[in-house]
């Protein structure tokens, strides 16, 4: 069930970094970095990542990065621990 989870998380970041992407094009509505930033610290992470290499977006921001790898550590340590625990 854990994977079912990953590959839903996964899928839905990877959408919304193209969404923003094309708000970003048509000068319309953004996504706020907090949202991909607590998608990523539920496991979304490596969505994300394939996200900003797919749509060559965010791929400049050091600090948005930054973000995404502390919101990645941590959502591994929150996630190793509720899978542990089970």
């Amino acid at each position: 069930m854990p994977w079912l989870y990953l590959v839903v998380i996964n899928s839905t970041s990877f959408l919304l970094l193209g969404l923003d992407k094309l708000g970003a094009r048509i000068k319309s509505e953004r996504v706020p970095e907090l949202v991909f930033f607590l998608i990523a610290l539920g496991g979304g992470f490596l969505g994300i990542v394939f996200g900003m290499l797919a749509f060559h977006h965010k791929v400049s921001k050091v600090s948005f990065q930054f973000k995404m790898l502390v919101a990645a550590v941590l959502g591994v340590v929150i996630l190793s621990y509720l899978i542990l625990r089970t």
